[in-house]
């Protein structure tokens, strides 16, 4: 069976490595280490000058959960608008109730928005309540595909589950695990869940070509340090992955 590879990607160099690399999509978020948030306008737009390859974008307002007043609900839908009109190729959404439940109602709007783009839910699935009813309730909305980690810390622990929504979700949307998901472990995700797609990251950490450092001031981190050094997406660890996966 062949597998396809999406890419967690956080600028435009991300996803230059991960077309270079042979992945199948990315997704494009701004601020990974809050998980994930929705990009700049200006970021969408360059990334999709700049691939052939699919770009996902990441709808989501702000870190923690996935309860949403009206005014994050009316971002997310401009950002969508925004997202459409600028021709990528998909959104990925996720909302929950208070009670952990999937926030259909919240969920329809924005599906509504996106058109006729790919829809993904995110890994706000992990946090629901009951996996098999959220995943029953996705699959009625239309929804396309579902990234989870089964809702566990990584995917390889959660792929007893993730296994069973596999199955559970027969035809009517892709469950495609993420969180975790390595050259080394891929293969036997793939064995233990049967899923068709992986979602990963492939980072490094490269230093600052600043010469001139400041180690006084901080713009926020958590050590002044992390002032010169960047996260970057790897295109080597990709290609390991992807052959690692051995399904191509």
């Amino acid at each position: 069976m062949r597998v396809r590879f999406e890419v967690c990607v956080d600028d435009v160099e991300g996803v230059l490595a991960a077309q270079a690399a042979g992945a199948d999509r990315v997704e494009l978020c701004a601020a990974l280490s809050e998980g994930g948030l929705t990009p700049s306008a200006g970021a969408i737009a360059e990334a999709l000058d700049s691939t052939t390859i699919a770009v996902n974008v990441l709808i989501r307002p702000r870190g923690g959960d996935f309860i949403y007043d009206r005014h994050e609900i009316r971002a997310m839908r401009r950002d969508i608008e925004a997202v459409a009109a600028a021709g990528a190729h998909g959104v990925v959404i996720g909302a929950l109730t208070a009670d952990g439940d999937v926030d259909t109602a919240v969920c329809r709007q924005l599906i509504a928005d996106a058109g006729g783009l790919s829809v993904t839910f995110h890994r706000a699935f992990d946090m629901a309540r009951l996996p098999r009813e959220a995943l029953a309730a996705i699959a009625d909305l239309g929804i396309d595909r579902l990234l989870t980690s089964g809702q566990e810390a990584t995917a390889l622990d959660g792929a007893p589950l993730i296994a069973d929504l596999v199955a559970a979700a027969g035809d009517r949307l892709a469950v495609m695990p993420g969180g975790g998901v390595t050259a080394s472990n891929v293969r036997r995700l793939r064995d233990l869940t049967g899923a068709g797609e992986v979602h990963f990251t492939a980072r490094t950490t490269v230093d600052s070509p600043a010469r001139h450092r400041n180690p006084r001031a901080s713009m926020g981190a958590a050590t002044a340090t992390a002032e010169y050094t960047r996260r970057r997406t790897s295109q080597a660890a990709i290609e390991e992955l992807i052959a690692a996966a051995g399904a191509r």
